[in-house]
């Protein structure tokens, strides 16, 4: 029971009332879906952008948009809000069954995490939807261990599509290699599809277990070929250099109660080393919410009331617009990003601005970031004391390798389907 309560507890990030309300009044079943090539796979927390009244996936829909000679649905994991009209794409909620094989899990093992793979009724779920709807090929943001040995079950290749850092020392990561070591490490996908060459590398190092494909910046794809209205609105009265700052889900980040404790304002987490550049500086500031302190309303609602509070009066403060438009247009607007250790760097990277990194935990830095840390794209200054002017001056200069602009994968997967 209390390995269960712990299990529940880890994923409780993606887990609601309405997220199991909506299991219920939009479970559609499995004999009604149509058969398709292709099942993409993703939960609410990979779709930050409301699009024409739709919950947009830029890693998804980037996806779809360049295999749409192929036929597919999209799976709504557990425990996803939104379903159906409320998504991009062909998304169905089936998470019904999961709350059906969970019980039974339950009844039968004593915990609703998976102690064995063979009968264990959510893999057997998984076989089920498989052979009903004949699929070739399933792409999803970190599919399940239970959905990714289904797909070896029934001959199936199954990719990851990369969703931040991927770190394999973290035992809660996605990407542990004590994650899969109860069930002889099976349940990885067959392929990471990997955003940037720092990727690539780190997934090289797990070869025995899966391997990367080099797909490039999809969420900077998706801002490009499918987000409309680009149109630069000017969001501040005096023209000076902009600094974006990244905010993150704290409570995901392991070993910062320090940080947390000394860096509270207004009744949130805020950096009390940015208020005080914010303060004493020239510069303008954007302050981007991470997704689901936007999508979650009370979330959104506490932080805006902070800012309210903190930055009455300011005229160099944005944190209204940008939060209503893709962390792109915030890039595209910046000249330099501050963050604590988010993986919004890469994007970052790819619109030629320069990191500086809060965090002093060098240790994780490194198990993150790697090589970066040692070059000119990356400095970690937890004081924001260093000499700005001087990393404005390169914003531009790095040029993003050619491979990830073309963003051409339709061989690889002809080769895989």
């Amino acid at each position: 029971m209390i390995n269960s309560i712990k299990h529940l507890y880890r994923f409780s990030v993606i887990i609601s009332f309405a997220g199991i309300f909506n299991s219920f009044r939009f479970f559609v079943r499995i004999k009604k879906l149509p058969q398709v090539d292709i099942l993409f796979s993703c939960h609410d927390n990979s779709r930050p952008i409301l699009l024409n009244g739709k919950y947009s996936s830029p890693l998804i829909d980037s996806l779809a948009m360049k295999l749409n000679n192929y036929s597919n649905i999209t799976l709504a994991l557990p425990f996803s809000k939104h379903s159906g009209n409320k998504t991009s794409g062909n998304t169905v909620n089936l998470n019904l069954y999961v709350i059906a094989a969970l019980l039974k899990r339950f009844l039968t093992s004593g915990s609703i995490a998976l102690k064995s793979t063979k009968n264990d009724p959510l893999i057997q779920f998984y076989n089920k939807l498989y052979q009903k709807i004949n699929l070739k090929l399933i792409i999803g943001v970190l599919p399940s261990i239970e959905m990714c040995i289904a797909a070896k079950n029934n001959n199936i290749k199954i990719m990851d599509v990369q969703h931040g850092i991927i770190e394999s020392d973290d035992p809660d990561s996605y990407y542990s290699l004590n994650k899969r070591s109860l069930h002889q490490n099976s349940g990885w996908p067959d392929y990471i599809l990997c955003r940037n060459e720092q990727s690539y590398r780190t997934v090289l190092k797990l070869k025995d277990y899966t391997k990367p494909f080099l797909i490039g910046n999809l969420n900077k794809f998706f801002y490009e070929n499918i987000y409309p209205n680009k149109e630069r609105i000017p969001l501040f009265k005096t023209k000076r250099k902009t600094i974006l700052f990244t905010f993150q889900d704290f409570k995901r980040i392991p070993d910062i109660s320090s940080f947390t404790k000394n860096n509270i304002n207004a009744g949130i987490i805020f950096p009390n080393a940015l208020l005080k550049l914010i303060s004493e500086s020239n510069y303008n500031f954007l302050l981007k919410l991470h997704p689901s302190q936007i999508h979650k309303k009370d979330l959104f609602k506490l932080h805006n009331k902070a800012f309210e509070k903190i930055f009455a009066g300011y005229d160099n403060v944005d944190y209204i617009s940008c939060n209503q438009m893709p962390l792109e247009y915030s890039l595209t607007e910046s000249d330099l990003h501050i963050t604590f250790n988010s993986a919004t760097l890469y994007d970052a990277m790819d619109y030629g601005l320069k990191t500086i990194l809060l965090d002093e935990n060098s240790e994780r830095l490194s198990s993150y970031y790697g090589e970066l840390m040692d070059s000119n794209s990356v400095v970690v200054d937890s004081k924001l004391e260093l000499d700005f002017s001087e990393h404005f001056d390169e914003k531009n200069q790095k040029k993003q390798d050619k491979s990830l602009n073309n963003f051409n994968f339709e061989d690889f997967i002809l080769k895989n389907i």
